[in-house]
C-alpha cells in the first residue's frame, strides 16, 4: 500500500513540476540553471573557506553573506578574484582580512559566470545572470 501511495505521490509531484516549469520563461529557466551550476561550483571550490552559509571562517576568511561586499564590488571584480585570487587584504564589513586567497586556473569562464550568478543571487540580492560573455570580458580585463 505504501509503495502505491509513494508512486502516486511521485506522479503528482512530477505533474506539478512540469506545470510550474511551463509557467517560467526560458530566460528564468536559464538563470536558474546558472544558479544551480554555480552552487555546485561554489561547494567544490569556495565552501571550504567561505562556508556553506557564506559566513566565512572566523578571522581567517571573510564572509560572503550579510556583507557590504556586494555594494563595493561589481560582478567583474568578483569574477577576477574568483579566477585569480586575492593577494592583498580585503575589507569586509569594516574588518580587514589578510589571508591570501589562491586563484583557480582550472575554472573556465563559464564556471566563473555561474559562481558569480550564484553568489549574487544567494547573498548579493541581485537575481541577474552574469553571462558567459560578461565573464569572458571580465577575465580578459583583470588587472
Amino acid at each position: 500500500m505504501r509503495i502505491k501511495q509513494a508512486f502516486w505521490g511521485l506522479i503528482a509531484a512530477s505533474i506539478l513540476l512540469v506545470i510550474h516549469s511551463s509557467c517560467q520563461s526560458k530566460e528564468e529557466i536559464f538563470r536558474q540553471q546558472y544558479v544551480v551550476e554555480g552552487m555546485m561550483q561554489y561547494e567544490k571550490h569556495c565552501e571550504n573557506c567561505h562556508q556553506k552559509d557564506g559566513s566565512g571562517l572566523k578571522n581567517l576568511y571573510p564572509p560572503l553573506a550579510k556583507t557590504d561586499l556586494w555594494k563595493r564590488l561589481n560582478a567583474s571584480q568578483i569574477a577576477c578574484i574568483i579566477k585569480n585570487g586575492q593577494k592583498e587584504a580585503i575589507l569586509v564589513n569594516q574588518k580587514s582580512y589578510q589571508n591570501y586567497m589562491p586563484g583557480n586556473s582550472k575554472l573556465e569562464a563559464l564556471d566563473v559566470a555561474e559562481i558569480v550568478t550564484y553568489l549574487r543571487d544567494k547573498w548579493g540580492n541581485d537575481p541577474r545572470i552574469f553571462s558567459l560573455d560578461s565573464a569572458r570580458l571580465a577575465l580578459k580585463n583583470c588587472n
